[in-house]
């Protein structure tokens, strides 16, 4: 079959790599909310140091994996890619949380909605895949909205906003390399490798604003790092069976998730 706007792939092999690619965006919409329910600058626990803990009880979760397989789901001929996208994904996830902390769920969300726009230029340019004109149209439409979020001219601009708009373009990078190793690795070893490279990254600029979680915070957040962990197994198992760029445009459900969740938990009206 040929997917609309991009390379051939059976339909098996695109619905799975669809249904993997809402699952991730549900997970990570959900530790999103966990975040922001556990965050705030001077109230609780930094961003810096939410980072560090999710990237942390993340890289606990493998180790049933290593005691089943042993150090062979580690085993990789590009380990100088997997510590580049590391530090694409920690920058990518520290300025996401910070981001968390500023602005309302549903807005960090709905503007994160430009992010495949980057990753499909970086596909085109990086990675060679065909984008036709009715992947670009549904992309267009999602860069659209986020201006719409935005609302240039009509409010003030968001430091939350910034934060965002970093976070997607080193979270494009992310991707791409991403679809890159699983060429040669699976999605287990690059999820491992992502969670693993991050924790010591984020440590760094966790200790500058250091306060020791209490136990019920230490909680959220090993359900935070289980649920990152979860969507990234999931997103890059997508990327073994269709084009980066196809699976973007689904990631626009991830607003769905987070209106409902601004909404129910937090209070949050969406505009």
């Amino acid at each position: 079959m040929i997917n609309p706007g991009g390379a051939q792939h059976p339909v098996p092999s695109l619905l799975l790599a669809v249904g993997l690619t809402v699952l991730s965006g549900f997970f990570f919409t959900l530790s999103h909310g966990i975040i922001r329910h556990i965050g705030g600058f001077g109230i609780s626990l930094h961003p810096f140091e939410i980072a560090f803990f999710s990237n942390f009880f993340s890289a606990l979760f493998y180790i049933p994996f290593l005691l089943r397989r042993g150090t062979q789901i580690l085993h990789t001929s590009k380990l100088l890619i997997h510590v580049i996208r590391a530090f694409f994904n920690a920058a990518s996830l520290t300025t996401f949380y910070v981001a968390l902390a500023f602005t309302p769920l549903a807005d960090v969300t709905a503007l994160a909605l430009a992010g495949p726009l980057f990753v499909t230029v970086g596909a085109l340019f990086f990675l060679g895949e065909i984008i036709r004109a009715r992947r670009w149209m549904a992309l267009s439409f999602g860069a659209f909205g986020a201006l719409i979020i935005i609302r240039p001219g009509l409010e003030g601009f968001s430091i939350g906003f910034l934060f965002v708009i970093l976070s997607q373009i080193c979270a494009a990078g992310s991707k791409l390399f991403a679809k890159h190793l699983t060429r040669s690795d699976s999605a287990i070893t690059c999820s491992a490798y992502v969670a693993i490279l991050q924790t010591p990254i984020t440590l760094i600029a966790a200790l500058f604003v250091w306060v020791t979680p209490s136990i019920e915070q230490l909680f959220w957040l090993a359900a935070i790092g289980v649920l990152v962990a979860m969507a990234h197994i999931s997103m890059v198992q997508a990327f073994k069976f269709a084009d980066v760029s196809a699976m973007e445009p689904f990631h626009f459900l991830r607003l769905i998730w987070a209106a409902a969740i601004g909404l129910v938990v937090f209070g949050e009206l969406p505009g």
